[in-house]
């Protein structure tokens, strides 16, 4: 667990921080609106909040926020922020889903590409600490990374394609729930990466395959595609967004 800590305090360095308006972010949200979800005075628990990238957009509705990461240094973005942007109704908290302990139920949880939720033990747990729904967003059924791929074969590792919306589909049927609306939205990006944002990229990919990263090795392929101080190449993924009423 101090091994994904440490991966996601490396993240912490260069993940892109709340920025006003971000359409990624209100498109998410329109969906959820768009499934009945109002957020207007309600009470929120974000799992795997981050560095607040939708705490902070949803603070400007809901009444309290309590967001929760294993990232000391995510938390602490979050809360220079939110102070720096006026929010007195977002509390955070440092720790693992697994060891939180629930003293009373939210009206909405939310969970965006948390690892957090990747059993089903832990998707139960999110869906008793709601009492309106859980609002998810996770991974669909693609990955592909050409630069990820690369380096992790280095390392002896293949990119995996991490727990998501597919799984919690199945989970609810296990579980005798009727299936959610959702969707999936998939995007091919062309990324334009710096030297040193790739070496992080790469370190942090090593770490959460459950690898050990060399330096030298990440280097010596970064080099091999750096064209004028810098690297580009696409990134094909979809994600999973679906409202789990309770």
């Amino acid at each position: 667990m101090e091994e994904i800590r440490q991966a996601w305090n490396l993240k912490a360095k260069d993940f892109p921080r709340y920025q006003e308006g971000q359409k990624d972010n209100l498109e998410i949200l329109q969906f959820f609106r768009d499934c009945g979800v109002d957020f207007k005075n309600k009470t929120i628990l974000d799992i795997g909040c981050g560095n607040g990238r939708f705490s902070l957009e949803l603070a400007k509705e809901a009444r309290e926020i309590l967001g929760l990461d294993i990232s000391p240094m995510m938390i602490e973005i979050l809360q220079e922020d939110a102070k720096s942007m006026g929010f007195l109704n977002i509390k955070t908290r440092v720790g693992t889903w697994e060891d939180y302990e629930i003293k009373h139920a939210f009206d909405y949880v939310f969970a965006s590409m948390s690892p957090a939720l990747n059993n089903k033990e832990n998707f139960i747990k999110a869906l008793s600490s709601c009492t309106v729904g859980l609002c998810y967003v996770g991974w669909g059924r693609v990955r592909k990374s050409s630069f990820l791929e690369g380096i992790l074969k280095e390392h002896g590792l293949n990119l995996e394609l991490p727990v998501g919306l597919p799984n919690v589909l199945s989970w609810l049927e296990e579980l005798g729930m009727q299936a959610p609306p959702f969707l999936y939205k998939a995007s091919t990006i062309t990324k334009t990466s710096s030297v040193e944002k790739a070496i992080l990229d790469a370190e942090f990919a090593i770490r959460v395959h459950g690898g050990k990263a060399s330096m030298d090795l990440i280097r010596d392929y970064i080099k091999s595609l750096t064209k004028e101080e810098s690297i580009i190449y696409k990134e094909e993924r979809e994600i999973g967004l679906a409202f789990i009423a309770v």
